[in-house]
């Protein structure tokens, strides 16, 4: 018996995004995460009008902490920045 077809089967799609992106994107998913999971769930989020930036509440400490540690903010204090890292490694 063969396997059922999908109703709405995947295409393969490349795109191309910033360096920082794609290590951003690397350090938030797990090893057993599927990043075209993710993309496809974020794209579809931003389609139906959600907003990842609505509530702080649905993000992780870790989420959190890698926004802050990416922030422009950062990038100009080396000492912050290292405090950031410290707070992540103690959670």
């Amino acid at each position: 018996m063969s396997r059922k077809r999908s109703n709405d089967p995947a295409r393969p799609l490349t795109f191309s995004m910033p360096t920082s992106m794609h290590t951003r994107l690397n350090n938030h998913l797990s090893f057993e995460s599927s990043r075209s999971a993710w993309i496809t769930a974020a794209i579809k989020a931003k389609l139906e009008g959600e907003s990842s930036n609505e509530s702080l509440d649905a993000w992780t400490n870790d989420e959190l902490l890698q926004e802050l540690l990416y922030s422009d903010r950062l990038k100009e204090s080396p000492a912050a920045k290292e405090m950031v890292r410290t707070i992540r490694l103690l959670l």
